[in-house]
């Protein structure tokens, strides 16, 4: 796959007339409080079993919501007339399309059944990523006693699981290029926030039994998927106007800036590279539990640990949080995590203090944190 070159402005993509000025103004129209309310997260998989009564949302923290948080909803992609719609795919049009490689990786089919020697007949067919993936896993960041030479050995060292999350890194990887220098550190942070976020959620999801780690690894994976793309497309003037962490001001600003948040951009990519349904509502509902506070549910307490675990890659990744058994989700004050302190004692967070102070975890981290020189 042929990566090209982003970053221009998007005026300069599409001029001063038409779509260049509405980016750049259609965010500032006033948005009544009458605005119609978001729609629920809907389930990324149908149900294995027949449905039951929709599980109730767990109780919100006894504290009230922050004011900025309380006042604030999202659009969602899906909320806009078609036009403006097609006005965004426009703007984006140009992001190249990843190779089937993804695809594969991302099916249900491969979720539910795929093998280690599929996984490795996969990869090997895109020489480019297959030689990423090794150099990754030759990194410091996994410690290996000797080279790994070929795709298998690094499928037998750390697992399917872990390799299929390092492919899925790359591939995003190889959409986005620079122009200019100045754009280079704040897309380093973003795949290194990734990277971290990934490790991260596979060993906890580990830890934590919870199902389906492949999946809910990959959606994390995908959720930073917008933001790279604002970080490639967006003029460097406005650009510099949002806060490269803490959510809910980076998310508030994106949608002042640009009409739309990074997430809400990840999942219009997504349904245009015609990625499995379910995969895109897993990955850009990931962010919507800064308002919303997950179900009960398997699948809210699956998109409860992923927020988690890419909050705290963001944080690492801007040097936030030195020490990762330092983090106290009780004792947080930080909006982006008002709603997860609901989960605090329930599935799949009961054991998470005693966890995130693992010592294998925390030197796992501590060696990608090294490798990637964060």
């Amino acid at each position: 796959m042929e990566a090209i070159t982003v970053g221009a402005s998007v005026v300069g993509l599409l001029g001063l007339s038409g779509l260049g000025l509405w980016w750049l103004t259609a965010s500032r129209r006033p948005r009544g409080r009458a605005a119609a309310p978001t729609p629920a997260v809907r389930p990324a998989r149908p149900p294995a079993v027949p449905p039951q009564a929709p599980a109730a949302s767990l109780t919100a923290p006894a504290e009230p919501a922050p004011a900025e948080l309380a006042a604030f909803t999202p659009r969602r992609l899906d909320e806009l007339p078609k036009e403006r719609q097609a006005a965004y795919r426009q703007v984006f049009k140009d992001v190249p399309r990843p190779p089937r490689l993804l695809h594969h990786l991302l099916s249900p089919a491969f979720f539910d059944g795929a093998s280690s020697a599929q996984l490795v007949e996969l990869i090997s067919a895109e020489p480019l990523i297959a030689a990423r993936v090794l150099a990754t896993v030759n990194s410091a960041a996994y410690g290996l006693s000797r080279p790994v030479t070929a795709i298998g050995q690094a499928v037998t060292h750390l697992g399917l699981n872990q390799v299929r999350s390092l492919c899925v890194q790359h591939i995003m990887r190889t959409c986005f290029m620079v122009d200019r220098a100045e754009r280079q550190p704040q897309l380093e942070a973003t795949w290194a926030a990734s990277a971290l976020a990934s490790e991260l959620t596979q060993r906890l999801g580990l830890a934590l039994g919870v199902d389906d780690r492949g999946g809910l690894v990959s959606a994390v994976v995908l959720s930073f998927l917008g933001r790279l793309a604002t970080q490639a497309h967006t003029p460097m003037g406005i650009l510099e106007t949002i806060p490269p962490r803490n959510l809910l001001a980076r998310t508030t600003a994106e949608e002042r800036q640009l009409g739309l948040c990074a997430a809400e951009i990840g999942r219009l990519l997504m349904t245009a590279w015609e990625l499995p349904p379910s995969v895109v509502a897993d990955a850009a509902d990931l962010d919507r539990v800064l308002v919303q506070p997950p179900h009960g549910d398997a699948h809210g307490q699956r998109l409860a640990l992923g927020y988690l675990c890419a909050r705290l890659g963001e944080r690492m990744a801007h040097g936030e949080l030195p020490d990762l058994a330092a983090f106290d989700l009780a004792a947080d004050r930080d909006a982006e995590c008002f709603h997860l302190r609901a989960l605090l004692g329930t599935p799949p967070l009961t054991d998470l203090p005693a966890r995130l102070r693992a010592p294998d975890l925390l030197q796992a981290m501590q060696r990608l944190r090294t490798a990637l020189k964060v």
